[in-house]
């Protein structure tokens, strides 16, 4: 399913060449008359990649990371008579299990070790870590030199194996859910309400470039704010908009905010 656009401006080298890159996936799908998949996006460069499939009139395109809650998503394109035609995402999964005696790498752990064989980021999904395994998805081009050359996860002997998708250990992912109201939907204005801390204060704090949207480092308190939007704040921890929804007798905006305890 086509999915809402953004209004953006795409201005420096490296988004240029993300756009190009989105436009040729586009075009290889029209010109074949296929389903195509990126590599995996994070939240900043799906928000990107939609307002650019945004210009490719007849062209639908739908994201998938392996489960509902995924952050890194690869993108599939195709010509919108195709949305129909059966299709599955280029997606595997690998259960990495340390096999020495009480040692629990973190996610920084698995994703260096993986990383220092020489796989791009972009090949790589989510890592769901777990205190007796971790879960990594990947493109399915790389799961078997993973799985044959993951030996150890720094200091820590693994062992390796392929799951399905649908083995993955999904993420309980602890949250507080706040509800209230903004004046608008500004940057500043979420934050304020997500994390507790008075406009007057977060404003400065934003401004120290302290705040990302989507992955992006944001400055200007005024930024807009829509639903869908993870917001990561350095000391104070990370947010997702889950819903917008109508406005008060006051005119102001009711929102709906899942706020993560921190790792």
């Amino acid at each position: 399913m086509k999915q809402k656009t953004v209004v953006m401006v795409l201005n420096n080298s490296d988004e240029k060449l993300f756009e190009a890159r989105i436009k040729d996936l586009i075009n290889i799908a029209q010109k074949n008359a296929v389903k195509r998949a990126s590599n995996f996006l994070d939240p900043g460069e799906q928000q990107m990649a939609e307002y650019i499939a945004g210009k490719f009139p007849g062209i639908g395109f739908y994201f998938e990371g392996g489960y509902p809650e995924a952050e890194r998503r690869i993108m599939i394109v195709f010509p919108d008579y195709l949305e129909e035609q059966p299709f599955v995402p280029p997606l595997g999964a690998l259960r990495v299990t340390p096999t020495g005696d009480h040692k629990h790498p973190g996610h920084r752990d698995y994703l260096g070790a993986i990383l220092g064989l020489g796989i791009a980021r972009e090949k790589t999904g989510d890592l769901l870590v777990g205190r007796e395994h971790c879960d990594v998805i990947l493109k399915e081009e790389v799961l078997e030199y993973i799985g044959l050359n993951l030996a150890r996860v720094g200091s820590v002997p693994v062992s390796v194996e392929e799951i399905s998708i649908r083995e993955i250990s999904r993420p309980n992912a602890a949250f507080k859910e706040v509800k209230g109201t903004v004046a608008s939907m500004r940057l500043d204005a979420v934050a304020s309400l997500a994390f507790g801390i008075s406009r007057s204060k977060i404003a400065p704090y934003i401004k120290g470039e302290n705040l990302r949207v989507n992955f992006k480092t944001v400055k200007d308190p005024s930024t807009p704010v829509k639903e869908g939007d993870v917001i990561s704040a350095a000391r104070l921890g990370r947010i997702k908009v889950i819903e917008v929804g109508g406005q008060s007798k006051k005119g102001r905006t009711f929102i709906k905010i899942h706020k993560y305890a921190s790792k």
